[in-house]
């Protein structure tokens, strides 16, 4: 069912209320009666909609996810070019929405966000798995793609949170090349 422009113009309401709270609370802390009236809505409105400020949360990451995916997913031709070109693709959809990603990836709000950004980008596994060299067995491979996914998950939280960033093609070159160099020493 689609929803109607009140409804829209509604839950992006909700939506901005909980960004603009979440940079000065945690979560935890925040109340949907705090939420409403940050918003200027009835928390009857709010309950028509969400069941707590965690379900809100859950919209908002789901949102971003959707949009970071459609964004980034697309078919590459050259594999050399490949990832440096997806990772370029990824951080530039970074940096044009990094308020919100600091704040979705900051401890404060779902730990569990990460792990759900990774997994969302399907091209990652693909991507990453041509750089392993045939030495390394299944087992091996999921060992090495823990590690990376982690250590790029914080490489990634630590260019975010810079004050003077690289440019996006930039970390991607540096991202690519260190897992060049992890994977084949």
């Amino acid at each position: 069912m689609q929803e109607n422009q009140r409804t829209r113009i509604t839950k992006i309401m909700l939506k901005d209320s909980l960004i603009s709270l979440l940079h000065k609370e945690n979560i935890h802390k925040l109340t949907v009666t705090k939420i409403c009236e940050d918003a200027q809505i009835n928390r009857t409105t709010f309950y028509k909609y969400y069941g707590s400020q965690y379900d809100l949360l859950e919209e908002i990451e789901r949102d971003a996810l959707n949009q970071i995916r459609s964004y980034v997913e697309v078919e590459v031709d050259g594999e050399d070019s490949g990832n440096i070109h997806q990772l370029t693709k990824t951080f530039s959809f970074f940096s044009d929405n990094i308020e919100l990603f600091k704040l979705l990836l900051s401890n404060n709000v779902n730990p569990d966000f990460p792990e759900k950004l990774v997994l969302s980008l399907q091209n990652i596994p693909r991507l990453t798995s041509r750089q392993v060299p045939e030495k390394y067995g299944n087992d091996e491979f999921d060992y090495i793609f823990e590690f990376m996914i982690n250590g790029g998950f914080s490489f990634i939280k630590r260019w975010i949170n810079k004050e003077n960033r690289e440019s996006p093609e930039e970390i991607a070159v540096l991202l690519d090349s260190l897992i060049i160099k992890l994977l084949n020493p």
